[in-house]
């Protein structure tokens, strides 16, 4: 097959595996997003036998003494020795062949999306030297449509192929969800798994000196003690955690829904972005537009949150991967920004109505929350 349209194939396919991939740390919906990181990865190693001719007749010109061309050789073996690292972590996941590996704490799927993000610089050094630049003619032939057609058919072989060793492979306190993680610790209060920082968590937040606030682009900032919060109406409400080290873990929790802190408020019709400020400095943004579905959680399966989990406060975000939950919430902080022409005001009656339960997020194993309260 012709280099360029090799290079050119498999330069898409790692587009698509990259913005899927970095689509799938941020956010776990939709589940579709997944599978087409899933197809994608199977297309590409369908392609690996041409690619591997192509490097074998490259290295068999050897080094010489030209610094660009060492360079680049030499960066393209280290391109080839962490993709292959990484579809092997992948597939061992996927397979669940590695369940319990770790490495410097880090599991199989933790390092296959580390591995591939630290390869990006990488390989933009490799696509400056070594642009493919095809023709149109050997991209649009009936050739290579056929082309297209037997990698996609590869590329969905593979992916029903891993999709049936996982479900055999799933044992019935595991269960995989659509982003590839496993269930742990579902509804057992603070005894589902911690992922923290270096030192996170070690030391515990005094209550009687902490004090959330409530500043920026609103008319009424709000500051409260830890009794204070307590004693506002509070929500049950369920919700799944699901972390990109692997594990999912749903849970009823306790708290207050952010739309009505920001109802009292008043939000400035400035307003664009909530800012979520942990007290170890650890902070993360979202639009307000997700503010509707977010919740500031006290208590975990009836318990009050232990300081692993973020006690006094955390933020609860079902439409968000675990990492950005942000634990021991201090501040939130309204951002002001372009684009916004009005307050935003939320009817707080959904929450009321429409408690989040896990099954309105994929989940639909999981009864609902008052089924089990």
């Amino acid at each position: 097959m012709n280099v360029r349209v090799t290079n050119t194939a498999l330069l898409l396919l790692l587009a698509a595996l990259t913005f899927t991939g970095a689509y799938g740390i941020v956010w776990p919906l939709p589940g579709w997003m997944y599978e087409a990181h899933r197809v994608s990865g199977f297309a590409f190693i369908a392609l690996l036998p041409w690619k591997i001719g192509i490097a074998l007749r490259s290295l068999g010109r050897g080094f010489d003494r030209r610094f660009d061309r060492s360079l680049v050789v030499g960066v393209s073996l280290l391109l080839a020795s962490a993709a292959l690292a990484v579809l092997i972590l992948g597939l061992a996941w996927a397979a669940n062949v590695l369940p319990g590996w770790r490495l410097l704490g880090d599991t199989a799927i933790s390092w296959h999306w580390m591995i591939a993000l630290g390869l990006l610089p990488f390989l933009a050094l490799h696509l400056w030297r070594r642009w493919p630049r095809p023709k149109a003619r050997e991209l649009i032939s009936r050739r290579a449509a056929l082309r297209y057609l037997g990698w996609g058919a590869a590329g969905l072989a593979g992916w029903g192929a891993i999709a049936w060793l996982a479900r055999s492979r799933e044992t019935p306190g595991a269960r995989r969800t659509v982003t590839g993680s496993r269930e742990q610790g579902s509804f057992a209060g603070n005894s589902f798994p911690v992922t923290n920082g270096y030192g996170e968590g070690r030391n515990p937040v005094d209550a009687a000196a902490w004090t959330f606030s409530l500043v920026g682009a609103v008319e009424k900032p709000i500051y409260l003690s830890y009794a204070a919060f307590l004693a506002r109406p509070a929500r049950e409400f369920a919700a799944t955690l699901d972390c990109t080290t692997g594990w999912y873990s749903t849970q009823a929790w306790r708290g207050v829904p952010l739309a009505e802190l920001l109802d009292e408020a008043r939000l400035s019709p400035s307003a664009s972005a909530i800012r979520f400020i942990a007290a170890t400095g650890y902070a993360a943004e979202y639009p307000l537009d997700e503010a509707q579905t977010l919740f500031l959680a006290t208590h975990v399966g009836g318990e009050v949150l232990d300081r692993w989990h973020g006690f006094p406060l955390r933020v609860v975000a079902p439409t968000r991967r675990g990492w950005q939950w942000v634990k021991w919430l201090t501040a939130v902080e309204v951002r002001a920004g372009p684009g916004a022409v009005a307050p935003a005001r939320f009817n707080n009656l959904a929450f009321a109505a429409d408690p989040l339960s896990a099954t309105r997020f994929g989940l639909a194993h999981v009864p609902p929350l008052n089924s089990r309260l």
